[in-house]
């Protein structure tokens, strides 16, 4: 969780992020880190029944949090988090975005969780686009 806060304090507004993984692979763990590296103290939980959670920054704007793990190929839930990502008031994270994230902005952060048999977690971090690796950039 800890690199996970110190990603957070390197966001900006309208950054987009997916997260790619299995079930049970620490998304929601690194989502925690990335909310308390904003500042946000609200207890911050899975949305998985309720697609999307909000948090409010303290600084302005917001942080979406999506779990699109029971929706399919649907154009509203696409239109909805291309309206908030350009309206650059928050900072959007996606768990299970497929299709959605590569149509929505070509500017984006991809995290990518395996779980390995001993339990051991391997993150990728890939930017596709220059706000992205410049958080990268900020990171390491």
């Amino acid at each position: 969780m800890a690199w996970g806060k110190k990603l957070g304090q390197n966001l900006k507004l309208g950054q987009l992020i997916e997260f790619v993984g299995d079930l049970g692979g620490g998304k929601t763990t690194i989502i925690k880190g990335i909310a308390q590296g904003l500042g946000i103290e609200k207890t911050v939980t899975s949305p998985t029944f309720n697609v999307m959670r909000s948090y409010e920054l303290k600084s302005g704007g917001s942080l979406g949090h999506y779990d699109l793990y029971r929706i399919g190929d649907d154009d509203v839930v696409a239109r909805e988090l291309r309206e908030l990502v350009e309206a650059g008031q928050s900072i959007v994270v996606v768990e299970w975005s497929r299709p959605f994230v590569e149509s929505i902005k070509s500017d984006y952060l991809r995290i990518g969780i395996e779980v390995k048999p001993d339990d051991e977690r391997i993150v990728t971090l890939t930017a596709h686009g220059p706000q992205s690796f410049r958080v990268l950039e900020a990171i390491r």
